[in-house]
């Protein structure tokens, strides 16, 4: 097996890809037919409560938001060497993997645990926080670069295995702490906003409130 002590300190390379504002097509989406749909039910000022209860059952009908997607390409070596008792390495055991692994993450909002209620012209919205809805790889260029075999110490393939799930970490960890989740948290919130305010009209706003993680 790798040894997990090196394999947690190899550099690893992450590259962002496109980060694809995907909740901004749905809230316009949703925002001219919520439009369209007042506008023919015409409700008066003492309705526009009852309103945005509506619109934003019609909005959680969609039960997850997706704010925002990023694509990445992660591609690492990873050595593995036989130690004596874990003293010191025997390196004529030594083998390596180049491993490349690329995928799309999207991050959004559980909108079926989200509450909503108006009071005047402003509506409160709460929700929990965004998260990584999935994590798709692109199969067609992930996988082995280059395998350096070792007949004393073989790659199996339980060690690819293993890369395979600390790429998926590293892919992860990266994304958070570059920003993707505060990312879907700003575009749920204009993408909410969009809706409410081109179904309700422009003196509405919107106030949001974010359950602690």
């Amino acid at each position: 097996m790798l040894d997990s002590k090196k394999v947690a300190t190899i550099n690893k390379v992450l590259a962002k890809g496109k980060l694809v504002a995907l909740g901004a097509l749905v809230g316009i989406l949703l925002g001219v037919g919520g439009t369209i749909f007042f506008q023919n039910c015409n409700p008066p000022g003492e309705d526009k409560g009852a309103a945005a209860t509506a619109v934003f059952g019609r909005f959680v009908e969609q039960t997850e938001l997706v704010g925002i997607s990023q694509d990445y390409c992660i591609v690492d070596k990873y050595p593995d060497v036989e130690t004596f008792f874990d003293l010191f390495d025997l390196p004529w055991t030594a083998n390596s993997v180049w491993y490349r692994y690329a995928g799309t993450l999207k991050a959004g909002v559980n909108m079926d645990t989200a509450e909503m209620w108006p009071d005047g012209t402003v509506v409160h919205v709460t929700l929990d926080q965004p998260y990584i809805i999935s994590n798709t790889p692109n199969m067609d260029i992930s996988g082995v670069l280059e395998e350096n075999n070792n007949i004393l110490n073989p790659i199996h393939v339980e060690d690819v295995d293993e890369i395979h799930r600390e790429c998926i970490r590293i892919s992860e960890e990266n994304a958070v702490e570059g920003g993707l989740l505060e990312e879907a948290r700003i575009q749920a919130e204009s993408d909410i906003t969009t809706l409410f305010k081109s179904a309700l009209g422009d003196e509405y706003n919107v106030v949001f409130d974010w359950r602690a993680a």
